[in-house]
C-alpha cells in the first residue's frame, strides 16, 4: 500500500519541477530586433556641450552628441555609430537588456566596432534611463537644433 502513494508523491514532484523549469526557461528567451517601446528617437538635454541623442529602429541602434553651430547658436546631431543585429530580452517592470554588434558611421571607426556589447535600460513613457553613461533620456529637446549643415 505505500507503493501508490510513492509514486503519487514522486509524480507531483516531477510535475512541480517541471514546471519551474518552463518558467524560468521563458524569461530567460532573447528577441530579434528591439521592444516596439523603445523604438524612437531619444534626446539626453545636458549642460554645455554634452547633449546627446540615440535613434532606435526594428534592428539597430545610432546615437552620437550634438555639435554647435557657432553662427546661429544652434545644435545639430554628429554621424552617428551604435549597434546592429540588436537583440533583447525582458527583465521584468520596463526593464530590457539589449546586446549587438557596435558599428561605425561611414568615414569613421570606433574604438570596440566589430565587438559585442551589451546594456541594460529601463523605459518609461516619457523618458529612458541607461545604468550606464548618459543616465536620462526623454523624448524632446530643450535646446534650438537644425539640420546637419553640408560639410558633415
Amino acid at each position: 500500500m505505500a507503493k501508490p502513494y510513492f509514486l503519487i508523491g514522486l509524480a507531483a514532484v516531477s510535475l512541480g519541477l517541471a514546471a519551474t523549469d518552463l518558467t524560468s526557461a521563458q524569461a530567460a528567451t532573447w528577441h530579434a530586433g528591439t521592444p516596439k517601446v523603445l523604438r524612437h528617437t531619444w534626446f539626453h538635454n545636458g549642460k554645455g556641450d554634452n547633449k546627446a541623442y540615440i535613434t532606435y529602429s526594428k534592428t539597430k541602434s545610432t546615437g552620437n552628441l550634438f555639435g554647435l553651430d557657432e553662427g546661429s547658436e544652434h545644435y545639430y546631431r554628429l554621424p552617428g555609430y551604435g549597434l546592429k543585429k540588436l537583440k533583447y530580452r525582458s527583465l521584468g517592470h520596463h526593464v530590457y537588456q539589449l546586446t549587438g554588434i557596435q558599428y561605425s558611421p561611414k568615414g569613421g571607426k570606433v574604438q570596440f566596432d566589430g565587438q559585442r556589447m551589451t546594456y541594460k535600460l529601463k523605459v518609461q513613457k516619457s523618458q529612458l534611463h541607461f545604468y550606464k553613461g548618459y543616465h536620462n533620456y526623454g523624448r524632446h529637446t530643450t535646446f534650438p537644433t537644425m539640420k546637419t549643415p553640408a560639410i558633415f
